[in-house]
């Protein structure tokens, strides 16, 4: 017995042991492929290879923490690579394995390295997402280096999607910590840099002094900074620009002066220096005191050296600048193709103050076309101010949201029975409601379908009836011809036949003048014959019979409405393209619009337009009432009922309102190439 106890415990230590040993073979193994993994000289292929080799090994280990290593390998693989695919599916793994593994330093990690990516991929809700769950990761592990990164980062996300405030917050919150931080190089230049956005924002919001109380700000954070001179650069150039833009010229003028008295700036940064050129010429010429020559010369030199350095914004600016110039002193073909190249780079880059600047001058330049740019300026301004409501604090509901997932985590384990019960019983309340809700919604709109329906059918047999119309004028077109051609054509050419045949066999000098005049005869025979040809091919009520029910209705509702009209009907609308549902929608959403005109504008006139461009035909409908504000009134039945068709016909609604000077109603709609 005492054998056998001390044969297992010999067995027992000799087995722990080897599993030790063997243990400790596999981390080595998993320790020596990262360090492979991270051998620059490798190709990214071999690198890979023995990261997701390091995983591998790692997978069969007991601790989370070795897996979770193995993965960052592998993503700061990707990361150089700026793989963004397989960037996301990494540090998706290490945010579920870190989140078991309660590793919040891990977690902060790949957060931030999630936020990146969706920011490389113009992504900026996800970005911003991210970045907001790793700032409080790394507030909690008291990582301030990263922390200031990313709150840098989700300022720059906020400053680009125009939330200035919530920009402004997260700077000021990087900037108080950064104070608590030495004075290093790399501190040095972020605080530069968030000083810096600080005024940029100062300047969009027009809060010209702040914004040089903060580009000081830039030049006294770089005092003790080796490379000064090039970031002092830009911070001058700035400052003369908010001068330049508060109408300050004179100032501006003396400080981009200034900045080019330093001979060796051409050398040292073209950049900058073919900037300040740009920035000096345009503030001289809107000093209006300038020579001709001495600016043209600025901006031609700063549009040469931008363009040997193939910098497309500096491009775009130097060129819209240049061209307001060169409108101004008369010289139009050279300030429109400046106008245009400034123009395509802003759309190109989607820089839209660039964008709406190029647009007014271009209305400048080309009176002709006015109109068109108006329109795009008006439409980019609307869709920016959309866009800007729908941002509005966007971000601040990231953050709270962010929050909330984390202290909802924390709270579900806590709660109660009763509560879970209560909510249950609540939801099913709600469900109830809403299947209630949805049920009349649905017999609502079959009800409103089978009006629809009525009315379409209605329609159709007008169009019915219009077509008898036609076919009855086709008949009685036919039977005139038909007429003609034996009473007068065929009569006439008999008649001509007979004389000829009776001087075949006469050679005498008036019977060659009476063939002679018989032929003339036959001539005007054929003439005839061509001219009835024509009219057959001719479809003289081609194209009349929508527009006329069109017209018919506008005359009948504004007589029986006591307005005055006007209606307008392009005539080169091929109508056979459109499916007789569009055609219907398009008659009840005229209907529909005269009815709310009669009922609720107080209008006086109406006018009715309906015109195509390109594969797109126009319905415009404008009276003179008394307006409403959108803001403030829902839209009533008939609205939504124009919206329903609108939307049915796969078509754009637009309506413009404003009280005591009347709306308008514009809609565009496909051309539906199916036949009808």
């Amino acid at each position: 017995m005492r054998a056998f106890l001390l044969l297992f415990c010999s067995f027992f230590v000799f087995f722990s042991f080897a599993q030790k040993e063997r243990i400790n073979s596999t981390l080595d193994s998993i320790i020596l492929y990262r360090e492979y993994s991270k051998n620059s000289n490798l190709t990214f292929k071999q690198r890979i290879l023995y990261a997701n080799r390091a995983i591998t090994l790692s997978s069969s280990y007991s601790e989370d923490s070795t897996l979770i290593k193995s993965y960052k390998a592998l993503s700061s693989i990707y990361l150089n690579q700026l793989n963004t695919s397989k960037l996301k599916s990494v540090n998706f793994k290490i945010v579920d394995l870190a989140n078991k593994a309660k590793d919040t330093a891990a977690l902060a990690n790949a957060n931030y390295i999630l936020g990146y990516t969706y920011d490389v991929e113009s992504k900026p809700d996800s970005a911003y997402f991210y970045y907001s769950r790793a700032v409080k990761q790394y507030d909690v592990i008291g990582d301030k280096k990263d922390y200031i990164n990313v709150l840098s980062n989700m300022s720059d996300i906020q400053y680009y999607e125009r939330d200035y405030v919530g920009a402004e917050i997260n700077i000021i919150r990087a900037l108080k910590i950064l104070e608590t931080l030495p004075e290093t190089e790399d501190n040095i230049i972020v605080k530069w840099e968030r000083y810096n956005v600080l005024g940029i924002i100062s300047g969009e919001l027009k809060n010209f002094d702040k914004a040089l109380e903060y580009y000081n700000l830039t030049k006294k954070t770089v005092k003790n900074y080796s490379q000064a001179y090039y970031y002092n650069v830009f911070s001058n150039n700035n400052i003369g620009s908010i001068y330049r833009r508060k109408g300050d010229y004179k100032k501006a003028i003396e400080i981009f002066n200034e900045i080019l008295e330093d001979k060796t700036l051409l050398d040292n940064d073209s950049l900058s220096y073919a900037a300040v050129k740009a920035n000096l010429a345009y503030s001289k010429y809107l000093n209006k005191d300038f020579e001709t020559q001495e600016v043209n010369s600025l901006f031609k030199e700063s549009i040469k050296i931008s363009k040997a350095l193939e910098d497309e914004i500096s491009i775009m600016g130097t060129s819209a600048y240049y061209s307001e110039f060169l409108s101004e002193i008369g010289e139009k073909d050279s300030a429109k193709k400046y106008v245009d190249l400034a123009y395509k780079i802003a759309k190109n880059t989607k820089s839209n103050s660039f964008v709406f600047r190029t647009l007014k001058t271009k209305s400048q330049l080309e009176k002709d076309s006015s109109n068109i740019f108006l329109g795009e300026y008006i439409k980019l301004s609307d869709s920016l101010v959309t866009a800007e409501r729908s941002r509005r604090n966007k971000f601040a509901r990231i953050d709270y949201e962010t929050d909330v997932i984390i202290q909802e985590k924390e709270a579900i384990s806590k709660q109660n029975l009763w509560l879970i019960i209560i909510s249950i019983g609540l939801l099913f309340s709600i469900l109830l409601l809403y299947i209630i809700k949805t049920q009349r919604e649905k017999n609502k709109e079959l009800q409103l379908a089978k009006q629809q329906q009525e009315a379409n059918e209605e329609i159709y047999n007008l169009m019915l009836s219009q077509q008898e119309k036609m076919d009855e004028a086709r008949a009685v077109e036919k039977k005139r011809i038909s007429q003609e051609m034996h009473d007068g054509i065929l009569g006439r050419l008999f008649g001509t036949r007979l004389s000829l045949d009776s001087l075949n066999m006469d050679n005498s000098q008036e019977a060659i003048i009476s063939r002679e005049n018989y032929i003339k005869d036959l001539m005007e025979i054929e003439k005839d014959i061509r001219k009835i040809s024509h009219d057959l091919n001719t479809d003289f009520i081609s194209n009349t019979r929508f527009p006329d029910l069109v017209s018919t209705l506008v005359e009948t509702q504004c007589l029986a409405y006591k307005l005055d009209y006007n209606i307008s009907i392009d005539n080169d609308i091929k109508w056979e393209d459109l499916v007789n549902k569009t055609k219907i929608h398009i008659y009840r959403i005229i209907q529909e619009s005269l009815q709310n005109i009669y009922k609720h504008a107080q209008a006086k006139i109406i006018n009715v337009k309906i015109h195509q461009q390109e594969n797109l035909i126009s319905l415009l409908i404008i009276d003179d009432g008394v307006g409403y504000d959108k803001s403030k009134q829902k839209d009533g039945i008939g609205l939504k009922n124009i919206k329903s068709r609108v939307e049915a016909i796969g078509g754009k609604l637009n309506i413009k309102t404003k009280i005591n000077i009347g709306t308008t109603i514009f809609i565009e709609l496909p051309i539906n190439n199916e036949p009808n």
